[in-house]
């Protein structure tokens, strides 16, 4: 049986997505999270997403819906060199 306390269910959600991704995304502490989306919108979510910053996406097929998985990027993978060290 698959673990639900890692998952946000947002596929019922058609205007606003990524304000409620993000917003859910601010609440977590966790390390990965699991996004249901409804499905054909892997376009949208890639353009908004996928460029970099706290989360790195990977995107599955689900049953009926989308999984977008989030792994937290740890400050180190986004400064490999230490460059930002103040």
């Amino acid at each position: 049986m698959e673990d639900l306390r890692n998952v946000i269910d947002l596929k019922h959600v058609t205007c606003g997505l990524v304000p409620a991704i993000v917003t859910e995304l601010e609440k977590r502490t966790e390390d990965e999270v699991c996004v249901f989306v409804r499905q054909g919108i892997r376009d949208e979510l890639w353009n908004s997403f996928g460029s970099g910053g706290e989360w790195e996406i990977e995107m599955k097929d689900g049953m009926f819906h989308d999984e977008i998985v989030f792994r937290r990027v740890r400050s180190t993978q986004l400064d490999p060199l230490n460059l930002m060290d103040f």
